[in-house]
């Protein structure tokens, strides 16, 4: 049986992927993030989740945001039959200008850790939410997740030196994502009107693009 390994973004849990529909031939399994040790960089905090995973069967990584750019992280050290990542950035290259710039000035350094955590209504505009159900998500990850966790979350972001891209990545994108606009990406495949939050609010799509990939993954 093929195993995928769910990564979500930055905070969030498996109820981001509570709307989507799966094939029955997958065995489906979430990573859970845990607490960053200081100073550690992505590449290690990546290969101590890497440890959630049961590496002799055949598996694939799904990733949303950050759990995309983790999953590339982890295609690095895995062997994945296949790695997906939605919403997110396979390079470094991709990042928006003004992120790079941001952390050139090393701004993300300065911002106390709690300010991560405070949540506004400007965030649902920001993510995409479309509803309330994505609104109350929003809501509970940016206030459940410790100060030190989001701090260091925002600065693996914009501190990743990743510049290949996996040779079995296949990328889903929203052309109305705003974290990672979708003219800087080289996804395989972008969805019309599709924002940040589109693996929850656009189930039927996005489980459609991936039980497409995963049937050619088994082939």
């Amino acid at each position: 049986m093929l195993t995928a390994y769910l990564i979500s973004g930055q905070a969030a849990d498996e109820k981001l992927f509570e709307n989507l529909q799966f094939p029955s031939y997958l065995n489906i399994k979430h990573v859970h993030w845990v607490e960053p040790l200081k100073k550690e960089s992505l590449a290690s905090y990546s290969r101590r989740l890497a440890e959630q995973i049961d590496t002799p069967g055949d598996f694939v990584l799904i990733g949303v945001s950050l759990g995309g750019i983790v999953s590339v992280e982890m295609n690095k050290i895995l062997r994945p039959l296949g790695t997906i990542i939605i919403s997110s950035i396979a390079t470094r290259q991709e990042l928006r200008p003004v992120l790079k710039m941001i952390n050139f000035l090393k701004l993300q350094t300065i911002v106390p850790g709690k300010l991560y955590n405070l949540y506004t209504p400007l965030l649902n505009w920001y993510f995409g939410a479309m509803n309330n159900r994505e609104k109350e998500l929003l809501k509970y990850y940016t206030r459940s997740t410790t100060p030190t966790y989001m701090k260091w979350a925002v600065n693996a972001i914009l501190t990743w030196k990743n510049e290949t891209r996996p040779a079995n990545l296949f990328h889903i994108h929203g052309t109305r994502d705003r974290i990672f606009p979708h003219r800087r990406t080289n996804a395989n495949v972008k969805v019309e009107g599709g924002t940040h939050l589109m693996v929850h609010n656009r189930p039927a799509e996005i489980s459609r693009l991936l039980a497409d990939r995963l049937d050619a993954i088994r082939k």
